[in-house]
């Protein structure tokens, strides 16, 4: 049940996640080549300047560290990267200067480690360590050895002993399995004992530096997920080994998630608290996520009882000329997607602004059929099936809002709206979008609202004979477009369900009715 009463715990409300291949890419507009100590230092202002209250640069990946040189671990050598080998020639390593300047922001500074990347840059390695491998996927590495959890602690605990670093963060959705897939639920004590080692590291070097160092964990979005990766978060909090959790979606914003399972968890501690992570890529789009997307987002997270809310994969804005064909360049998102923290990071600033949920398929099965990496994803959807007339199918959606009684649209004798627009030019109101995948015009529906069934003469149909070209997102088929007025009563605060029921059809029509896109735009009153 989700009440919305719950108000965010401690001081820390935004997180920003940095993928370690996003500071320089191709092009030199963010770092130049050779990369000055400077250029490093202005990249942190940014952060702060933004509003993160703290940061956190991933310095590993894939057998491979980043940002700084050590015996345990060769560096990445990748063309990009290389204009970081004058400064670290001189003997200043670049994650010194990243520590140094956040704190000089009043920025914590963590370092973060992915478990277990998959992306095979490091082939050389895992060929000298077959061994090692996780044979079903390929590549990563197996923890259910002690060689390589001792291989792995060796790279962890020399970042906070040669760095003043705040803490570390283990990213675990890069990617995934750190056991055997078919064993590895089954796993979770090792694991655990892995972080009871980590957090006792940690303790040591905190009693000697006076201060707590924090231990973050970057998870998927349910609990049964990670039990079934042998991530035992219950025991990771009750025995207070770990100071946060952030539940991440591969790579995507999942505004369905259920926070208030982590929530219910995290608040169960009086140390432990809860960041879910926004992520900007839309869902089977070429575009990147709004400021109104995020604040649906977060809204959704707040509401559920989250403290803050965290970043993954949010560089594409900084990615520059690398995507720029995909994604706006430096001049229009940087640094002004940082600044966009300012307005994620407080409830009452999200609540003030206009948003705009996003529930789309994160990873159907006809773009991904292997799902990811070897992970299996539902694929959540309403079938309407032409051979069961009158058979009635849902689709869930999350909208943690105080919807409106009533949504008023005046319009003079032209049907030109004479109302009042708020403050960016919108009309204030509520609208639920749904796209019925294989819906023609002769066909007819019903549509309810969490059992409610809404008149027929309050649900706009658009039909697109064409579909949907890739250029405009995720490809579809010919479907129709339904809009209609969302007010309280039917919605609710929270999960919400909408039922569609096929009526008739034309004679001889054919294929499945699917609901598998549905979006929420609140324009808020101001």
């Amino acid at each position: 049940m989700i009440s919305g009463t719950e108000s965010p715990r401690g001081t820390r409300r935004m997180i920003h996640t940095s993928d370690m291949g996003s500071h320089f890419g191709e092009g030199t507009w963010l770092f130049g080549d050779p990369t000055t100590a400077e250029e490093l230092r202005n990249w942190i202002r940014n952060v702060a300047a933004g509003g993160a209250d703290t940061y956190v640069p991933e310095v590993y990946f894939d057998g491979l560290n980043a940002y700084y040189r050590s015996d345990r671990c060769p560096n990445w050598d990748a063309p990009g990267y290389r204009r970081f080998d004058p400064i670290m020639d001189s003997g200043t390593m670049p994650l010194e200067i990243f520590v140094e300047e956040a704190h000089r922001q009043g920025m914590e500074l963590l370092a973060g480690f992915r478990m277990n990347d998959r992306h095979r840059v490091h082939k050389s390695f895992f060929e000298e360590h077959p061994d090692w491998m996780l044979k079903d996927l390929g590549h990563g590495v197996d923890y259910t050895l002690p060689e390589v959890r001792d291989w792995m602690f060796s790279i962890v605990e020399e970042v906070p002993d040669r760095f003043d670093v705040d803490g570390i963060e283990f990213n675990f959705i890069r990617h995934g399995y750190c056991f055997p897939p078919a064993t590895a639920a089954d796993q979770h004590p090792i694991m655990a004992d892995f972080m009871r080692r980590v957090r006792k590291m940690l303790d040591h070097v905190g009693k000697r530096r006076g201060r707590h160092l924090l231990l973050g964990a970057r998870v998927p979005t349910t609990l049964e997920e990670c039990r079934h990766f042998g991530f035992d978060l219950s025991a990771w909090v009750s025995e207070k080994l770990i100071d946060y959790v952030a539940p991440t979606d591969y790579h995507y914003t999942n505004f369905n998630m259920g926070v208030e399972a982590f929530s219910e968890l995290t608040r169960s501690s009086d140390s432990c608290f809860l960041y879910p992570a926004i992520q900007a890529d839309v869902p089977g789009n070429c575009a990147i996520m709004s400021l109104d997307n995020y604040r649906a987002a977060v809204q959704n997270f707040y509401g559920a009882g989250a403290d803050g809310t965290s970043t993954h994969n949010y560089d594409v804005y900084m990615w520059g000329q690398l995507r720029s064909k995909h994604y706006p360049g430096p001049a229009d998102m940087y640094p002004k997607a940082l600044d966009y923290f300012k307005t994620l990071k407080h409830p009452d600033t999200v609540a003030a602004g206009d948003r705009h949920y996003l529930f789309l398929p994160l990873w159907p099965h006809e773009r991904h059929p292997a799902g990811y990496r070897g992970i299996t994803i539902p694929h959540p959807k309403a079938v309407l099936k032409r051979s069961e007339p009158d058979h009635r199918a849902q689709y869930r959606f999350r909208i943690c809002e105080d919807l409106p009684a009533r949504v008023d649209l005046p319009e003079d004798d032209r049907g030109v709206y004479t109302g009042q627009f708020n403050s960016t030019g919108r009309v204030p109101g509520v609208w639920l979008i749904f796209r019925a995948i294989g819906l023609g015009p002769d066909d007819e529906i019903a549509v309810d609202i969490n059992g409610q069934e809404v008149p027929a003469d309050r649900v706009r149909h658009i039909w697109y004979r064409e579909g949907r070209p890739a250029w405009q997102g995720r490809p579809l088929p010919p479907y129709t477009e339904c809009r209609l007025n969302l007010t309280a009563p039917p919605g609710v605060y929270g999960d919400n369900h909408l039922g569609v029921r096929l009526l008739g059809s034309k004679e001889g029509a054919r294929g499945d009715v699917v609901v598998d896109e549905l979006e929420v735009i609140v324009h808020v009153k101001n």
